[in-house]
């Protein structure tokens, strides 16, 4: 004969951990943008960099300023995105943690505020890649409207 109390018991242990997996999954997302940024972010600035080196900026249309300037967004870029993958991995290592308190706590029953705790300071980290994600998406906008700007100016030149 099954125990309903058991079982009951159970679930809400299972139940207890979908939480953190939903949120590990939700930061594993999160990764794989950036991720994806951050590679755009490379190829943009090697291209840009290499045409430099080649000395070669009229193909691009640019002046060595605005290549400067580009350069040195690429670069600020490339640190937001890099600070919001290791902010959002710093959260997926403490959400497998209150995982694991979840468990660990539920047969021992002595770990108390630890599960709760754990998952509240995971999304501090949570928080700060998502901020530093809003900056790299702004930066990123204001360095495509400009290079349109160029362009359009260029244009009217024409």
């Amino acid at each position: 004969m099954v125990n309903s109390g058991t079982s009951s018991a159970a679930v809400a242990l299972i139940a207890a951990m979908v939480t953190p997996a939903l949120l590990i999954l939700a930061c594993a997302s999160l990764v794989a943008t950036m991720l994806v940024r951050m590679a755009r972010v490379v190829d943009r600035a090697r291209l840009l960099a290499a045409t430099v080196h080649e000395g070669n900026l009229e193909k691009l249309g640019a002046t060595p300023d605005q290549a400067r300037i580009a350069l040195d967004r690429h670069a600020k870029r490339a640190r937001y995105v890099e600070w919001s993958i290791a902010a959002l991995y710093v959260s997926v290592v403490i959400f497998v943690l209150t995982s694991l308190s979840i468990v660990i706590d539920h047969v021992t029953g002595s770990l108390g505020w630890l599960p709760a705790g754990l998952a509240i300071i995971g999304t501090l980290p949570l928080l700060a890649g998502g901020a530093w994600m809003v900056a790299e998406s702004r930066l990123s906008g204001e360095q495509i409207a400009e290079e349109i700007r160029n362009a359009l100016a260029k244009l009217e030149k024409r």
